[in-house]
């Protein structure tokens, strides 16, 4: 499905999604075991856990606890208790299958404690599979599948990615293990593009996939369109999917499309009231509409709510420099940046409203900060670029630049009109 056929109204999904779902469950009593499985698989990607539980109880039913769909029934209905954060159901409907798929059994078990983000005891599970024989290729694939995600957590990525490219070797065409690994790719600073781009063509409808699709799409400047559209096909399969919505108001900012933003944003708090960053992204519109009074107190409700977030006080400082109050800004800045070393956006902001405050002084301090701190992060060298021009030192400006260009996330045109400014401002001999 094609963006411009996606994109007509976040609230037309709510719609449409709503009739799909009522249509499945109404017609559920004429569908085969196989088919009803299938549905309650949609439903819960959809965000409809209780609707999904319902058809897969009618799938159990109708399979009469016979054969391999019965299996995948009840742990369907585990994964389904997963998405509801309901543990003691998972682990329950988990150690059911102990007798009849022993090693289906663990791996679910494995699956339910990564809700809590026990990595030992998930990967105790997946040790129980590798004593077992004859093990089933579902199982031996997401024991694989459970066991990346399980290294991830214990920051041992490089088992992770051995396990998930395991997975892969077991069962190159299921979407799980490519689209992990490309998010992990993309974690790490790495094109997981590829990997992500493959999950997308094994299983188009999986609103998870196309969300890690568009969050590292939307790292390219160039590819901003690209990563709306996989934004939007997230939201279509669920569109109460919040972190979706957040990435999406976020990339129609970074195209400009404010009045989609703002739908967006909007739809996101219906969704979220309480949800920090969704106050975040409607401050983020508010500011991009000139509202910087807004965007203050949108990034005040949320540093309210979570007092740690960085991006919350990086709100509130982008709404003072908005408003020329540059010391206040600046202040804000520096706590931000303090709540989160791994974000360049405080550093380099702070650098730019010091140059909008005449202070090209301060901004080449602060745009130093940043590249030091991120060499490989192309806005923090156009930063410190620009901060060089206002200083009227054309030579290192013209390095920054070409450093920049050198990066991964660089927009190469956008600085090779920054180069071409310089050389046009060259005195003639």
């Amino acid at each position: 499905m094609q963006a411009t056929q996606i994109r007509a109204s976040v609230l037309g999904l709510l719609v449409g999604v709503g009739v799909l779902c009522s249509m499945v469950t109404a017609n559920a009593d004429t569908t085969s075991p196989d088919t009803s499985l299938a549905q309650g698989r949609q439903l819960r990607r959809a965000g409809k856990e209780n609707d999904a539980l319902a058809e897969l109880r009618r799938a159990r039913a109708a399979a009469a606890g016979k054969g391999d769909v019965a299996v995948k029934i009840e742990w369907e209905i585990a994964r389904t208790h997963i998405a509801k954060r309901d543990f003691a159901s998972a682990m329950s409907t988990c150690k059911g299958m102990s007798s009849s798929a022993p090693a289906a059994s663990h791996v679910c078990a494995a699956e339910a404690h990564l809700l809590w983000r026990r990595g030992t005891e998930a990967l105790t599970e997946v040790a129980e599979v590798a004593k077992l024989k004859d093990v089933p290729l579902d199982a031996r694939y997401y024991a694989k599948v459970a066991e990346g995600r399980a290294q991830e957590l214990a920051t041992k990525d490089a088992e992770a990615d051995a396990a998930y490219k395991k997975a892969i070797e077991i069962a190159d065409d299921r979407a799980d293990a490519h689209a992990l690994l490309g998010a992990m790719q993309h974690r790490l600073g790495k094109d997981g593009v590829p990997e992500l781009r493959r999950a997308a063509s094994l299983d188009a409808r999986d609103p998870v996939v196309q969300y890690e699709l568009g969050r590292a799409l939307a790292t390219d400047p160039g590819k901003t369109n690209d990563a709306i559209a996989a934004y939007e096909r997230a939201i279509a399969e669920r569109p109460t999917f919040t972190d979706a919505l957040r990435g999406l108001t976020e990339a129609y900012l970074a195209a400009k499309r404010i009045p989609d933003a703002k739908k967006t944003a909007e739809a996101t708090l219906k969704s979220a009231p309480n949800d920090v960053h969704a106050h975040i992204a409607m401050g983020r519109v508010a500011l991009a509409e000139g509202r910087a009074d807004d965007a203050l107190k949108e990034g005040e409700a949320a540093f309210k709510l979570m007092p740690n977030e960085g991006k919350a006080k990086l709100l509130v400082a982008d709404a003072y420099a908005k408003k020329g109050e540059v010391d206040l800004a600046l202040e804000a800045y520096q706590a931000a940046y303090g709540l989160d070393h791994g974000d360049a956006s405080p550093l380099v902001n702070a650098a730019r409203a010091c140059l909008d405050a005449g202070r090209p002084t301060s901004a080449k301090a602060f745009a130093k900060k940043a590249t030091q701190d991120f060499p490989a992060h192309a806005p923090s060298w156009v930063m410190l670029g620009d901060a060089f021009v206002a200083d009227k030192d054309v030579p290192s400006a013209r390095a920054a630049y070409e450093t920049a260009k050198k990066q991964r996330d660089a927009d190469v045109a956008g600085i090779d009109a920054k180069l071409a400014r310089l050389r046009d401002a060259r005195p003639q001999s």
